[in-house]
């Protein structure tokens, strides 16, 4: 990705090379365009009507002879190629007239040159014309016989002239062809006080540019954006050097010394972005994967050094400059720690002022707006990136705080819902602990009435033997079998281990009619007093399982039957199928499912039970001790039918 925008912006400039070497080939003309000098005006940008002379390497030339070639049409309006210029010798002659259009009668105007850029060495100005000798006009003596010094600021500027009506003035400036001016005619101070102006709104672009750079890295600092603090010195950096033509102009000696700042900053700030971009991308260039691609990678801009010490060639420079703002663009759109949409938001943004930068040099539009438009419109550019950068990243800081909130609320959220479920774990245990302490009182309790009944059931056998004489042997046989039961269910509730869930198993299997007929006499006469028809069926089928736990569970479903159920009927049948089924049957008001599903619950009851809701509990507890299948179906209006399902003996 990184490498496919590398291309595009290699094209992009390619492009726009060609269109600057296209829009520097215009019409060739022997003489200079004539400027209008109007009273009350200022004209810039007369650099346009120019005509060149270069002068042939290593032979010197004075005005008088530019003068004498400019009458001799030597000078052409298409500007010199460099193929074979030396950029260190005032080479190229500059040649422009400037004629007063005020009518007779009117009187002179006053008028200064200046002339913008960041020039190697001074350039030299000269004026000429009504067969004066050309006159160097730049600067002014800072005493008799002393030479001429220049006055600047951020456009160097000459000393003031007149031209009186209808004159017609030549004007003739020798520099470095690298070096080659903008060129404005202005009235006297004003010059100064545009300049000024310009350099005051200038300095507070740059002070506001600078203030959003140190926002950008604090705002890194503080979120630990570690690329993004050097993107952000980076920012500060870009916004500095672009004044760089100011600080040489305002703060150095000499030119030499200005030119050698520029180039300082602006190398310093190509190295600087170009190594910020290989830091963001090197694993996706893989120079970490290729020692020898790092390497070359990092050598490949030392060249510039080489040009600005030994040739001072400015198109190069600033070419590159483009160049490594591009790559910082690219480094923000594809690495910054940001939303990847605000990253190519930004990316975009920052790549459109890079072309707008490119369009206002002097190559393209630069040419063709006034050289004060020029710089407010990249003083504008530089708002706009400055701007962009700032609220891009405001706005992320900003969706990363609310993310960071979000993502806090939810962990307050999982901690409050972690104290929750933690007080109800405490609360179980809690309620565990008090149904232990329950279980256990009650245990105690029901061991202490097991013993208390055993005493009495002990009395009862002792009694029945000694009466066995005066009694018949069918009423002594169920006296014992009764007493039996009370002594195996007293059992069941006492803590002796040897009585716990110990299955009672005959050696044999038995009929179960020894259950119907059991369960018959223990409620026949409830029944009958009752009114009910209770009907006990007599059967052969045989089971092995424990006669007390089926005993306890029909008795159980047969008492349900005759207290709850408000029926009319019950029957007691076993029936012959894979094994033996004992069937509870009541033509009482029967149960609906939520009822029936209720009622097997241990401790829940009928709303016309005046029980302890543990019979059917008790009867589900057994099925399951004993391995016997315990079923319940009813319906409203339709009774009541319980089966105990028992297998094969």
């Amino acid at each position: 990705m990184t490498r496919r925008y590398l291309l595009l912006a290699l094209r992009l400039l390619a492009v726009l090379n060609v269109a600057a070497f296209g829009a520097g080939q215009v019409a060739a003309s022997d003489m200079p365009g004539v400027v209008a000098v109007v009273p009350g005006q200022s004209v810039e940008r007369i650099d346009r009507d120019a005509v060149y002379l270069l002068a042939p390497s290593g032979t010197p030339m004075n005005a008088a002879q530019a003068l004498a070639a400019l009458d001799a049409g030597e000078f052409s309006k298409e500007v010199p190629s460099e193929s074979g210029a030396s950029l260190l010798e005032r080479d190229l002659w500059m040649a422009i007239a400037l004629k007063n259009t005020a009518g007779d009668g009117q009187g002179d105007i006053r008028r200064v040159l200046g002339l913008g850029g960041i020039f190697v060495d001074y350039p030299r100005v000269y004026l000429a014309g009504d067969g004066v000798t050309p006159t160097e006009i730049l600067g002014t003596k800072a005493g008799e016989g002393q030479p001429l010094v220049p006055r600047y600021f951020t456009y160097i500027r000459t000393q003031s002239f007149d031209l009186s009506p209808g004159a017609t003035r030549i004007a003739l400036i020798n520099t470095h062809l690298n070096d080659r001016p903008t060129l404005g005619v202005f009235r006297e101070g004003e010059l100064g006080s545009r300049q000024i102006i310009a350099t005051l709104i200038k300095a507070s672009f740059t002070l506001t540019l600078l203030v959003i750079g140190i926002v950008l890295a604090v705002i890194s600092i503080l979120t630990r954006r570690w690329l993004s603090f050097f993107v952000a010195i980076g920012f500060g950096f870009v916004m500095i050097q672009v004044d760089t033509s100011l600080y040489s102009t305002a703060f150095a000696s000499t030119p030499q010394t200005g030119r050698m700042v520029w180039e300082i900053m602006t190398v310093s700030l190509i190295f600087y972005l170009y190594y910020v971009f290989l830091f963001a991308c090197q694993e996706t260039l893989r120079l970490r994967k290729y020692p020898w691609l790092g390497v070359i990678a990092i050598l490949l801009p030392l060249p510039l050094i080489w040009i600005a010490i030994n040739s001072d060639a400015t198109t190069d420079i600033i070419w590159a400059v483009y160049i490594a703002l591009i790559l910082h663009a690219v480094t923000i759109g594809m690495k910054l720690d940001i939303d990847p949409n605000l990253r190519r938001l930004t990316m975009i943004l920052l790549l459109l002022c890079v072309a707008a930068a490119i369009l206002v040099e002097p190559y393209y539009l630069g040419r063709t707006l006034p050289d004060l438009t020029v710089e407010y419109i990249r003083d504008a550019i530089r708002l706009t990136a400055g701007f962009a950068m700032l609220i891009v990243v405001l706005v992320d800081v900003r969706r990363s705080s609310a993310e960071r909130v979000r993502l806090a609320n939810e962990k307050l959220a999982a901690m409050r819902t972690q104290a929750e479920t933690n007080q109800r774990l405490l609360d179980m245990e809690r309620s565990y602990s008090r149904a232990r302490e329950a279980a256990t009182r009650r245990k105690h309790q029901l061991a202490a009435a097991s013993h208390d009944i055993r005493q009495p059931l002990l009395g009862l056998r002792s009694a029945l033997n000694n009466e066995s004489g005066s009694l018949s042997t069918g009423l002594q046989a169920r006296l014992g079998e009764a007493i039996d039961y009370l002594e195996h269910l007293t059992n069941e509730y006492s803590d002796r281990e040897d009585s716990v869930a110990a299955p009672m198993k005959p050696d044999e299997a038995y009929s179960l009619d020894l259950i119907v007929r059991a369960v018959g006499d223990m409620f026949g006469s409830e029944a009958q007093a009752a009114g009910i028809a209770f009907t006990a069926a007599s059967t052969d089928c045989q089971t092995d399982i424990p006669a007390l736990a089926l005993i306890r569970a029909t008795s159980n479903l047969v008492a349900n039957a005759l207290r709850h159920a408000q029926a009319s009927t019950i029957t007691l049948t076993v029936e012959h199928q894979d094994g033996c089924v004992i069937t509870v049957r009541d033509d009482g008001q029967g149960m609906d499912e939520a009822t029936l599903s209720a009622v097997q619950t241990r401790g829940t009851k009928g709303t016309e039970s005046d029980g302890d809701g543990l019979g059917l509990a008790i009867v589900h507890e057994l099925a399951h001790r004993h391995g016997f299948t315990f079923e319940l179906q009813s319906s409203p209006g339709h009774g009541t039918a319980a089966r105990l399902i028992l297998s094969k003996a």
